[in-house]
């Protein structure tokens, strides 16, 4: 999976940086991003875990009496997981139950972890000093969450799996959207706009996930999962061409508020 990903996050490397090479980011400033997407990689994967066990016990949850899950944890993991199997069999799945559990497991999760980390390693002086300094410093950030988490997820999947999922780089998309959403209040003082930086994304992804998880229901879920997984790669080709139409065209050189 890294030998088919690799490639396609180099190029977003590339097409963010260049950019910078006139004008760098102070000394150890991609590396400070770097680590942010990392960390924050790593601490998506971490919290995942709780965070998924109480919204599956919050859906499962009530259907038994408290002691048949006493039960369960005390008959180790096989139980558990044979009642948890049962349960879910029991739980007719429905899109609002996807899209809230993609809200708390994906959107917010995902995309709060990395708006933070960004936060952070964008503190140091001068690391932003224009509007395209942020969507870049975002971006960054995004590229390095999607490499790490295409070689965790893409272990296993066949030659095309692994490069549809590489080029469908939605956290590079949603890195992009978070800085220029930042970068503007930056701009502007706005607040909405800093509101927006983090919405924005958590809305796109938690859609998204919850759009493809739905395809085990059939009919035209199937349809729009699919649809929802093929948006991502034509998401990473127009946004591709935004962000070098504003190289080109300097749109977001203007300086950021002091």
């Amino acid at each position: 999976m890294g030998f088919v990903c690799l490639p396609v996050s180099a190029f977003l490397y590339w097409l963010m940086l260049h950019y910078k090479t006139f004008d760098p980011f102070p000394k150890n400033g991609v590396t400070r991003l770097v680590i942010a997407g990392t960390v924050s990689a790593v601490l998506s994967a971490l919290l995942s875990v709780p965070v998924n066990v109480l919204l599956l016990f919050l859906r499962l949850g009530p259907l038994q009496d408290p002691s048949v899950w006493h039960e369960a944890i005390r008959g180790g993991s096989e139980t558990l997981a044979g009642l948890i199997g049962d349960l879910s069999a029991q739980v007719k799945p429905s899109f609002p139950s996807f899209l809230i559990g993609m809200f708390f497991s994906a959107g917010l999760l995902e995309e709060g972890v990395k708006y933070l980390a960004c936060r952070v390693a964008i503190r140091k002086k001068d690391m932003v000093r224009t509007w395209m300094d942020s969507v870049i410093a975002f971006a960054v950030v995004g590229i390095t969450f999607e490499f790490l988490e295409n070689i965790v997820f893409g272990t296993g999947s066949d030659l095309l799996g692994a490069v549809v999922r590489a080029l469908g780089s939605a956290h590079f998309v949603f890195g992009v959207i978070m800085g220029w959403f930042y970068g503007k209040y930056l701009v502007t003082g706005q607040t909405l706009y800093h509101v927006l930086s983090l919405c924005v994304p958590v809305l796109c992804h938690t859609l998204i996930n919850a759009l493809m998880a739905s395809m085990e229901m059939g009919g035209i879920f199937n349809a729009l999962g699919v649809a929802a997984g093929m948006s991502q790669i034509v998401a990473v080709i127009v946004t591709v061409i935004l962000v070098l139409r504003w190289q080109k065209r300097h749109t977001l050189d203007a300086p950021v508020l002091r």
